[in-house]
């Protein structure tokens, strides 16, 4: 149980020495004390490097939350929302985003692109979504040496989709790009099949670092136990550099809650805190 990891030196130790510190951060306007607080006592402990942040349409730079977060120091990975996908002129689209965000470095082409999408609206296909990855690693290397690296999708999270969308990549031409530019990314939440991945990361992608840009469990019981148990098998399975929890706050009711290392931010100073935010921040 979570009291039993924090009272058990050994237990905790197990949990902190398989942490990746890095999380995923919804830019919502009503966390935003809770999220200069919650970051602050994740970075004095040494537990946050970084955070994925989704760049929308309706992100600008002076959004108070979105500096909040920028101005504690973390590294940002920029996940560049799947509607960008779908403009007529994608380079445009790349160019204004590179000019808003210059202190991101790393930006991420959408995630699980085949089924996050609009009820309603455009489809893409892994073949179309790679002609498009080719044109903007085209037009940033051209225009832009140096200046940042860039993500692949990242593939459903769990059954044997990711891996077969992942062999589609290859198929399409991934292996075409300077892995020097270019992380390879996926989703783990269900770690069934990913043994799957296994021979392409070994053979076709064995010269690709790899982030796992979503992981965990929605239930904050299970949170540690799961740390410790996978987080270990998927650095093994599939090398991950990086391993991203899903999400610091998934909201106070509907599917995400659970993973939420913290809740109710709008109650700050008074926002409540999963036992795994307890145990890497050494305090209630």
């Amino acid at each position: 149980s979570p009291s039993d990891v924090l009272s058990d030196p050994r237990l905790a130790g197990e949990v902190l020495a398989q942490w990746s510190p890095y999380v995923g951060i919804h830019v919502t306007g009503e966390a935003q004390a809770a999220y200069r607080d919650a970051v602050s006592a994740l970075q004095s402990a040494g537990r946050l490097r970084g955070a994925r942040i989704e760049i929308s349409r309706s992100l600008i730079p002076a959004d108070p939350t979105y500096r909040t977060i920028r101005d504690t120091g973390i590294e940002l990975l920029g996940l560049i929302s799947n509607e960008f996908l779908f403009s007529a002129n994608v380079e445009q689209e790349i160019d204004q985003i590179f000019a808003a965000f210059p202190e991101i470095r790393h930006f991420q082409i959408g995630n699980e692109v085949t089924t996050i999408l609009p009820t309603s609206g455009p489809t893409i296909t892994i073949e179309q979504y790679m002609t498009l990855f080719r044109k903007i690693y085209d037009h940033v290397q051209n225009r832009y040496p140096g200046r940042a690296t860039l993500l692949t999708q990242s593939t459903l999270g769990s059954g044997l989709h990711g891996p077969q969308e992942l062999e589609a990549m290859v198929t399409f031409g991934i292996t075409d790009f300077d892995p020097r530019h270019v992380i390879i990314a996926i989703n783990l939440y269900d770690l069934d099949h990913v043994g799957q991945y296994s021979g392409l990361l070994g053979g076709a992608l064995r010269q690709f670092r790899l982030w796992v840009t979503e992981s965990g469990i929605p239930d904050p019981d299970l949170h540690m136990s799961w740390i410790r148990d996978n987080y270990p098998r998927i650095r093994n399975l599939v090398r991950a550099e990086r391993v991203y929890w899903y999400i610091m706050w998934g909201g106070d009711t509907g599917p995400d809650t659970g993973f939420s290392l913290i809740r109710n931010p709008g109650s700050f100073p008074h926002y409540a805190r999963s036992p795994l935010f307890e145990l890497l921040t050494g305090r209630p």
